[in-house]
């Protein structure tokens, strides 16, 4: 009996050892990591969605990378971004903390940043309702067209002398303006300073910030990196403006975006409290998103149409026969007519430059199995949308801008329905505003292509594409090209039918 008993306990230990060690082999692979940091060295001052994809070519479609006690789990997949994004998506909806949130997002109480509870699906769906609705998005058309009108007439004066434009600072403009009177019944004139405390918010948002990696020492790195001090510097150039637009707009009440908002601390029927903090958050999300998918996606857009003549040419063409004659083109002509070649290029450049490559990161609830391994609870999930949207598997040429790839039978489309193409997410966590950026995108293209013809600056042969690093992958450097108006003719004569 005795030595059954010393068998036995053998037995359950040797058993335990191979668990453990089945366990730990179950993990996903991934590279090689340092004492102490991990393997940070991999992703901190890099494009991390280049570099992701870089070490998921030798690791896998899954893998972890150690960032101090966190687990990263990137995946670089269409089946693991189901995975991930829809038929696991309620454990894996979560959202990490991150500093940003928590200073510049008012303590994560806006859409983006804030963790799943009741509070983050009732603002989504206050939102949703109240702001980015089909019939909400419709009623900002005029302030669009308006909007894109002045920057077509401030190219034309800017280019009486052949001087090359800066295309990148237009397209901001119309998206911020656009957003800003939306909001706000208003340009301010501290709007640029706004606009570029929000471009500074986005390079910070990546979550792959030092202090971001590290939860534990979150606060310490904060202080020791810097981070901290830019951020609250960035919220105070919010908070002060924020403040400002919603004292006058407590007064006045008008029926735009804040003043929805603001609605509801009166009336409000949503079932949590509408604070004032509740509002600034909401609509620096506003802002956030709605100059990063459209003003990104438009230059990303012209930077590969004038990089590709024939795809210039083919536009050109298509639009300016629907609209010969027209000096002026409206959203209602846009909608009354069938530019699908308009829509091809748009679904082809969000694919070479989705706005968020890496989404917004997330993290997992509790345990679970992804591609045959085990995924702890607390895990960040990342999926690099950018690398799947290019990959071969998937992707005939992936690298190569060819719109017409979107026009053949089963294209994939960005709904959320795709997993080989998901700029904007799927699932609940899926960005409820690309409606209105896709708006802006889609009539600021008209019009650039409709009343110009854009070539590369004297001495530049080839044009410059590097990235910008953050959350929202900019341009590095400004888009300059030079413009030659184009003649409107006339339209053409009615044909007579021969009856009074």
């Amino acid at each position: 009996m005795y030595n059954a008993i010393l068998v036995a306990l053998l037995a359950v230990s040797i058993l335990q050892l191979v668990l453990r060690r089945g366990g730990s082999r179950r993990r996903p692979p991934g590279p090689r990591t340092l004492p102490v940091i991990g393997s940070v060295h991999h992703v901190v001052n890099t494009l991390v969605h280049r570099s992701l994809r870089d070490l998921a070519a030798v690791h896998g479609p899954i893998m972890m990378l150690r960032i101090g006690p966190m687990p990263l789990v990137v995946v670089t997949s269409r089946e693991l971004a189901r995975e991930v994004l829809k038929v696991q998506d309620p454990n894996f909806a979560n959202r990490p903390r991150l500093l940003v949130g928590d200073i510049c997002g008012y303590g994560c109480a806006d859409i983006i940043f804030a963790p799943t509870s009741d509070y983050w699906r009732r603002i989504r769906k206050l939102c949703i309702h109240e702001v980015l609705s089909p019939k909400r998005i419709l009623s900002f058309q005029t302030i669009r067209e308006e909007e894109v009108q002045r920057q077509v007439a401030a190219i034309r004066a800017a280019v009486v002398d052949g001087a090359p434009v800066n295309l990148t600072r237009m397209v901001y403009d119309i998206s911020s303006r656009t957003i800003s009177r939306s909001s706000f019944g208003e340009v301010r004139p501290d709007m640029p300073v706004f606009q570029d405390a929000i471009k500074r918010v986005i390079g910070l948002s990546s979550g792959f910030n030092v202090p971001d990696l590290f939860p534990r020492l979150r606060e310490v790195l904060g202080e020791l990196s810097g981070m901290k001090r830019k951020l609250r510097e960035i919220h105070g150039t919010f908070d002060r403006i924020l403040v400002d637009i919603i004292e006058k707009r407590r007064a006045e009440r008008a029926a735009m975006v804040a003043a929805v908002t603001l609605q509801q601390q009166t009336d409000n029927p949503w079932g949590f409290p509408v604070t004032d903090n509740t509002i600034k958050a909401v609509v620096l999300d506003m802002f956030a998103g709605g100059t990063g998918t459209s003003g990104s996606s438009t230059e990303w857009a012209m930077s590969e149409i004038v990089r590709n003549p024939r795809v210039m040419k083919k536009l050109q063409d298509e639009i300016r026969s629907t609209f010969r004659g027209k000096e002026t083109i409206t959203e209602t002509d846009l909608r009354d007519s069938d530019l699908k070649y308009l829509k091809l290029v748009m679904k082809e450049a969000i694919r070479l430059h989705p706005a968020a490559p890496l989404l917004v990161p997330r993290e997992s609830i509790d345990t679970a199995e992804l591609g045959g391994y085990e995924v702890p609870g607390g895990s960040r999930i990342v999926v690099n949308a950018w690398a799947i949207s290019r990959d071969p598997r998937y992707w005939k040429d992936p690298e190569e801008f060819r719109p017409e790839r979107f026009d053949e039978d089963g294209a994939a489309n960005f709904l959320g329905l795709h997993f080989e193409f998901t700029p904007f997410g799927a699932g609940r966590r899926m960005c409820p505003g690309y409606n209105y950026g896709l708006a802006g995108m889609q009539l600021a293209l008209l019009q650039l292509m409709y009343h110009f013809d854009w070539r590369l600056p004297p001495g530049v042969d080839e044009l410059d594409m590097e990235e910008a690093m953050g959350l929202g992958v900019r341009r590095k450097n400004p888009l300059m090209l030079c413009a030659t108006p184009y003649v409107v003719p006339a339209a053409a004569p009615a044909v007579s039918t021969g009856y009074p």
